[in-house]
């Protein structure tokens, strides 16, 4: 059987979010899709849970852990649908938002790709309006952008989970790229606008979790390697039509030295500063209004960082506003 959508949504041991996510995909307005759901080798009751649903359009497809991008193209082998749209098994979207996407493409029939502006949510489902990605400046109020390589810095301005794209894609540019352990998604984007127009929509209805565990967050000191290496092989294909990998090249290993930031084992009591909480994590819990968060990020970075004035400048600052903060630096400097 044909279907117009085939719906990519990889898991691995994402029992704890997995249910909200596949609801969130069941309830679209837009019917007409099949939606395979991977299980790249959980070990947790991620199928017990995939394994509840009645619904005929949920296909589900084991097969030994393999790493997110493996995982998609053995989806995109078995998908049959003439569109291809991803969502990830920890977030949510709201039911318009294929339909949205789908019409796009269908009214506008020079591009291949369209994704959507995201907002940021919690661990526990509250949503920081004010946080999105990309910014809404720039969409300079703008329905769309078309998307052009000078726009990915410092962040791509697709959203992996939120793309839709015709499948014939792929014939084109390939698949993904399996060398990747990150940025598998921005190296697939670059080689697709060398080829076809792409578009971001300024549309909000999808919504990303905050989690610890995610691909990006478990192989973050090489993160930048991978994403640096996307850029290199796009300029590769721009000056000589290929890359070292189309070319049959191994990828470069990553320097782990010069990707982790070396920091003293052990650091006097209270004198370690929290930014992985305290630089992004607690301003979205505070936009979200996601006080137990709040309360425990406030306690964690106290505890470890109770002696340090940049703790609790972090702390104290999100909290006032920035309105608030920035008629204090006015002042002071009146002042002076």
């Amino acid at each position: 059987m044909k279907y117009q959508v085939s719906i990519l949504m990889p898991v691995y041991n994402g029992e704890k979010y997995l249910r909200e996510a596949i609801d969130s995909v069941l309830a679209q307005t837009f019917k007409d899709f099949e939606f395979l759901i991977l299980n790249d080798g959980s070990t947790d009751g991620t199928q017990n849970i995939i394994d509840s649903y009645s619904d005929k359009r949920i296909k589900s497809v084991y097969h030994k852990n393999m790493g997110v991008a493996k995982s998609l193209n053995r989806g995109l082998e078995l998908a049959q649908g003439e569109y291809i749209w991803r969502h990830d098994a920890d977030d949510i979207c709201l039911p318009e938002q294929l339909k949205t996407q789908l019409d796009f493409l269908e009214k506008n029939k020079g591009f291949a790709l369209v994704s959507t502006q995201i907002a940021f949510m919690t661990d526990r489902g509250k949503i920081a309006h004010s946080y999105k990605q990309p910014k809404d400046s720039y969409f300079d109020n703008h329905d769309f952008i078309k998307v052009n390589r000078s726009q990915f810095n410092p962040y791509s301005p697709i959203t992996h989970a939120t793309v839709l794209l015709k499948k014939e894609v792929f014939d084109t540019v390939g698949v993904y790229r399996t060398a990747f352990k990150t940025s598998e998604d921005t190296d697939l984007w670059l080689r697709i606008i060398e080829k076809f127009d792409a578009a971001v929509l300024n549309y909000c209805s999808y919504f990303v979790r905050l989690n610890a565990t995610s691909a990006t967050q478990v192989y973050k000191s090489t993160n930048n390697f991978y994403r640096d290496m996307a850029f290199q092989f796009a300029d590769e294909r721009l000056k000589f039509g290929e890359d070292s990998l189309q070319l049959g090249k191994e990828m470069p290993k990553p320097n782990i030295e010069k990707n982790i930031k070396i920091t003293p084992s052990k650091k006097p009591f209270g004198k370690t500063f929290r930014s992985d909480l305290l630089s992004f994590m607690y301003k979205v819990a505070l936009n979200a209004k996601d006080y137990k968060n709040v309360i425990t990020i406030i306690k964690i970075s106290i505890k470890d960082g109770w002696r340090l004035s940049q703790t609790w400048k972090a702390i104290i600052f999100p909290l006032l506003g920035e309105k608030l903060v920035s008629e204090g630096v006015r002042l002071k400097q009146k002042v002076q």
